[in-house]
């Protein structure tokens, strides 16, 4: 180590209780002065002077601002003002195989980090941690012990320092091994009562407690040491080039890869925007070419079919037409009965009033009648039954119901003979095959709102056509 030892407190100019925004001041004022940046106008030994002045400044704040430095800092200041103890040649209460670290918290102690410098960075601490393990191995053997590979830290030999050019593999495992450190000593030096004074105790009880003692003693010297070693090692590390490297590259990569994988992410969204918006493309235009196909065809869709409509696919309408004849068939045969056996009408009587909704009621009674009665023959209200069973026609027959049943009998033929392929109902744009289809039809709920909205449509062109055909008088 090279110069005088100087207290960091000194250096930045404080008191010993200042706190950290009086350390940080005084180091940015003492920084701006002694920077090299801000000596060209000196001269070369005034700029050398500056410069060491200047290393001082920064390991000073670099040990006070750090809350854990300052404080072992403060605990051994004295010790290493005065330049820490010579470990090889021992001293009161310690032993020689445990080399004094104290100095060596101290950044004064290397002057750079060049590796053809004997008093670098790295030739120091590489010649401390060398003399730590071997105070280590002289103890352990010093205490009967004979194989070293029974030392529990014995790899310690495996890991080297190494210099400014070493791998990081190299300098992560050298570290790493360190940061583990423990001390293999018995720290016996430390007892205090010796192997006589333990003989001659008056009983055991006391050879107990004295031993107790001293096995509390030692414990405490090791943790002591290991301590020591251990807050050497983040010293170090702290201040290591090769560590500072590590950790910016890593930031950097670090950097990289999240601006990577949020570039990533970013494509990622996009493409499923593009993807979504082709899909969506051709839904459309799928459903475009079906909807066109369908009016070509004149196909009416599944989805446009109302609920309460009866559309005749399959044999449903074929049953409903065998049904319909069932029931003509029936009205003929009423017919022909009320032929025969009702008097002849003296006046004739015209039936061209007779709507097709009576027609329809007169076919529903009369099918009501066959199913409730035994006999296939309607039963009149104007026929008598005897007792035999048989039905005689009444001889007071009213001349309105011979021509209401000719003429029902007349208009179904010709409903039978005339009825129209389809039906269709205008406000709703649809076509049925049967009256019973477009029955139901009329009577559904959607059916009902469409003919209001057709109402008011016609009403509309109504007023309108109305005006017009105004302004055109007034014209």
């Amino acid at each position: 180590m090279s110069g005088q030892t100087r207290c960091h407190y000194d250096v930045l100019g404080i008191e010993r209780d200042a706190d950290a925004a009086i350390i940080k001041k005084a180091h940015r004022k003492l920084a701006l002065r002694h920077h090299p940046d801000k000596t060209f106008s000196l001269n070369e030994q005034q700029r050398e002077e500056s410069a060491t002045e200047f290393k001082l400044i920064q390991a000073a704040y670099e040990c006070l601002g750090d809350p854990v430095e300052r404080k072992w800092y403060d605990e051994h200041r004295d010790m290493i003002l005065r330049g820490g103890m010579d470990g090889s040649d021992g001293a009161d209460g310690e032993s020689s195989f445990l080399y004094d670290v104290t100095p060596y918290h101290f950044s004064g102690c290397y002057d750079s980090y060049d590796d053809n410098n004997p008093e670098s960075f790295y030739s120091v601490y590489a010649e401390c941690f060398e003399c730590i393990y071997n105070g280590e191995k002289d103890g352990f053997l010093s205490e009967g012990n004979i194989d070293l590979n029974d030392m529990f830290n014995a790899h310690l030999s495996e890991v080297s320092f190494g210099n400014s050019k070493s791998k990081w593999e190299d300098v992560s495992a050298f570290y790493s091994s360190w940061e583990a450190f423990s001390s293999c000593l018995s720290f016996a030096w430390v007892d205090i009562y010796h192997l006589n004074d333990i003989r001659e105790a008056p009983s055991r009880r006391i050879r107990r407690l004295m031993e107790d003692d001293n096995r509390k003693k030692r414990k405490a010297a090791k943790k002591e040491r290991v301590e020591e070693i251990c807050a050497l090692v983040r010293f170090v590390r702290k201040r290591d080039p090769r560590v500072r490297a590590q950790r910016e590259k890593q930031l950097r990569d670090q950097a990289k890869k999240e601006a990577k994988g949020k570039k990533d992410a970013e494509e990622r969204k996009k493409n499923r925007e593009i993807a979504k918006q082709e899909w969506r493309m051709q839904q459309e235009l799928a459903l475009a070419e079906q909807e066109a196909t369908d009016l070509d065809v004149g196909r009416i869709r599944l989805a446009d079919l109302d609920s309460d409509d009866d559309y005749d696919y399959g044999g449903k309408g074929k049953g409903r037409k065998k049904k319909k004849g069932k029931r003509r068939g029936k009205n003929n045969k009423r017919n022909d009965f009320d032929s025969e056996d009702i008097d002849e009408v003296d006046a004739p009587v015209d039936v061209t009033d007779t709507s097709a909704a009576e027609v329809e009621n007169d076919d529903t009674d009369a099918l009501e009648v066959d199913e409730e009665g035994n006999d296939s023959t309607p039963i009149s209200d104007d026929v008598d039954v005897d007792d035999s069973g048989s039905n005689q026609p009444d001889n007071d027959v009213d001349e309105d119901n011979d021509v209401e049943y000719d003429s029902m009998s007349s208009e179904e033929e010709s409903e039978s003979e005339e009825e129209p392929d389809s039906w269709r109902c205008e406000c709703c744009r649809k076509d049925f095959k049967s009256a019973a289809q477009f029955e139901n039809h009329a009577k559904s709920k959607k059916h009902k709102e469409k003919w209001k909205q057709y109402e008011k449509k016609l009403q509309k062109e109504a007023k309108k056509k109305a005006v017009e055909d105004l302004m055109d008088e007034i014209a």
